[in-house]
C-alpha cells in the first residue's frame, strides 16, 4: 500500500452510472484499484459504463469484479462480503488508503469519508460520518451512534490515530432513520486482495459487564431521570420476551438505584443475553442516537458476542 499524502478524504472517490447517475462511494487503495460495495455496482444496479470521480478528476472503469458475483434471488441485502473491486488507468500520485492489519475492536469510535446528495450544498458533495463499533452482525460489523447517509455505501471507514482504514459502509440499519448500520471489516477486504493480516495476539478474556457497569451506561441517557420512562423501558423489554421470562424489577425513585435494578434483572434473567438484547434494542427506541446507546452496545457484544439488529 501506498501511504497516501493528503487529508483523511483525498482516496474518496464517488461512482456513476455513465457520467452522472450517482451511485455510492468508494476509495482508491492503489493507483489503480477503487473498491466500493458489490451492491453499488452490481449489473442490477449499473446500466452504463462505471466512471470514478475523485481529487484527479472523472475516468471510466475499466474492469469490475463482485464478491459475490451476484445477491442471491429474494435476499433483502447483498451478501457478504459486499465487496467490488474496480481497475482504472493508473495515474501517478494518486492518492490511496493504507489498510489496517489489525480490526476495530468493540467501542472503537470511527469515521466514515465518503459522498451523498445529502450535504447543505446541491449535488454530489464530500460526506462523513463518526461511528462506534458495536460488535460482529451477520457477518459484518455493527456500527452504532452516527449517520449513515443514503449515498455511503462503499465509504471507507478509518480509525482514529494513524487513519487507516478499518472497514467499507454497507449501508444503514432504515432507510428511513439512518442511525447506525454495518461495515465490511478490513480482514475481508485484505483476504479479497490477498494482502497479508497481522496474527492477533492473544488477550486476556474480559469478563462480562455487571449491573453496575450497565447502569452506568443507562444512567448517561437523560431521559431514565424520569422514573416513567424508565417504567417505559422495563415494558419494552418485557414486550420482546416470552410472557413466563419477563423482568419486574420494584420500582425506585431515583434514577441510578433504579437502573441498577433493572439491569440487574436482566442479568439474572434464565435468558440473559436475550434480555440483554430486548433492553439494547428498547433503549435504541427511546433514545435514538444518544452516545451512551453505542456503549451499551459495546457492553452487550462484550457480554453476548452481538448486537440487537438497508443499503446506503
Amino acid at each position: 500500500m501506498v501511504l497516501r499524502a493528503g487529508g483523511p478524504h483525498d482516496p474518496a472517490v464517488w461512482l456513476a452510472d455513465g457520467a452522472t447517475t450517482f451511485l455510492g462511494s468508494g476509495f482508491f487503495v492503489a493507483p489503480g484499484l477503487v473498491v466500493t460495495c458489490a451492491h453499488v455496482v452490481h449489473t442490477g444496479q449499473v446500466s452504463g459504463p462505471v466512471t470514478v470521480h475523485g481529487v484527479l478528476g472523472a475516468e471510466e472503469v475499466l474492469s469490475v469484479e463482485l464478491w459475490p458475483p451476484a445477491r442471491p434471488a429474494g435476499s433483502a441485502y447483498y451478501p457478504a462480503p459486499d465487496l467490488a473491486v474496480l481497475r482504472t488507468p493508473v495515474r501517478e500520485g494518486r492518492p490511496v488508503a493504507v489498510l489496517a492489519t489489525t480490526e476495530a475492536p468493540a467501542g472503537t469510535e470511527l469515521s466514515a469519508h465518503g459522498f451523498t446528495t445529502a450535504t447543505p450544498a446541491d449535488g454530489v458533495q464530500p460526506d462523513s460520518a463518526r461511528l462506534t463499533v458495536a460488535g460482529l452482525s451477520g457477518g459484518f460489523v455493527r456500527l452504532v451512534n452516527g449517520w449513515i447517509r443514503k449515498g455511503l455505501s462503499g465509504s471507507m471507514v478509518v480509525a482514529p490515530g494513524a487513519g487507516q482504514v478499518v472497514g467499507v459502509v454497507k449501508g444503514t440499519e432504515d432507510d428511513g432513520d439512518p442511525v447506525g448500520g454495518w461495515m465490511t471489516p478490513v480482514g475481508q477486504l485484505r483476504a479479497l486482495l490477498d494482502l497479508p493480516a497481522t496474527p492477533a495476539v492473544p488477550t486476556a478474556a474480559r469478563p462480562p459487564a455487571d449491573r453496575q457497569e450497565w447502569a452506568d451506561a443507562l444512567f448517561r441517557i437523560p431521559a431514565f431521570d424520569d422514573e416513567r420512562a424508565r417504567h417505559d423501558l422495563v415494558r419494552r423489554i418485557n414486550d420482546a420476551l416470552p410472557p413466563d421470562q419477563g423482568i419486574r424489577p420494584r420500582g425506585d425513585s431515583l434514577a441510578l438505584p433504579h437502573l441498577e435494578l433493572i439491569a440487574g434483572a436482566c442479568l439474572d434473567n434464565l435468558a440473559p443475553c436475550v434480555a440483554l438484547r430486548a433492553l439494547v434494542a428498547a433503549v435504541r427506541r427511546l433514545a435514538g442516537g444518544h452516545r451512551a446507546v453505542g456503549d451499551l452496545e459495546a457492553l452487550l457484544a462484550g457480554s453476548c458476542g452481538g448486537g440487537t439488529h438497508a443499503a446506503a
